[in-house]
Order: structure tokens, then C-alpha cells, then sequence
């Protein structure tokens, strides 16, 4: 009884990481703001991007934010493995503020 407890708590636990993973994992074509693991590690971003060719849409040196458009999964597990955590940029996170 005890052992089908677990089971269902890892299948549990599993569909909540996947459905998150699918709530801010980019798709191809479409922006995604690259988180570096280590603070302040914007160079690892700009490396990747220079890498892959990925076009940037956003750059502030100042807070170390990098806007940058996907391509295709291949160079999303590239980002990864470099340190870099996508994450799906909404339309509206890719505007600038408007001016008052």
C-alpha cells in the first residue's frame, strides 16, 4: 500500500513539473527572456546567442536582461546546458512601457 502511495506521489509530482515546464518553456519563433543561473553572467547569454544567431530584441546592461528570439528547441537545451533558463516572453512582456 505504502509503495503505491509513492508511485502516485511521483506521477503526481511529475504531471505538476510538466505542466509548469509547458507554462513558460518558449516555443520556436517566439521570445524568451534568458535567465542565467549565475547573477550578474550576462556574457554567458550573449555567448549562446552569438552561438546560436539568435536575434535580440531586448538588451539592458544595466539590470542584465536579454530578450532574445527562438528559433527551435535545439538551441533552447543549448541555453540550458550553457546555464540559461528560458522563459516565454507574452507579447506584452516584449514592448516598452508606454511613455505618460
Amino acid at each position: 500500500m505504502r509503495s503505491e502511495r509513492v508511485l502516485v506521489g511521483l506521477h503526481a509530482a511529475a504531471v505538476v513539473l510538466a505542466l509548469s515546464a509547458a507554462a513558460v518553456w518558449p516555443r520556436p519563433g517566439q521570445a524568451a527572456l534568458m535567465v542565467p543561473m549565475r547573477a550578474g553572467d550576462l556574457a554567458s547569454v550573449l555567448a549562446w546567442a552569438d552561438r546560436e544567431g539568435a536575434p535580440l530584441l531586448e538588451l539592458d546592461t544595466a539590470s542584465g536582461r536579454a530578450i532574445a528570439r527562438i528559433a527551435d528547441n535545439r538551441s533552447l537545451l543549448s541555453a540550458v546546458r550553457a546555464g540559461i533558463v528560458p522563459v516565454a516572453a507574452r507579447e506584452n512582456g516584449c514592448q516598452t512601457p508606454a511613455k505618460r
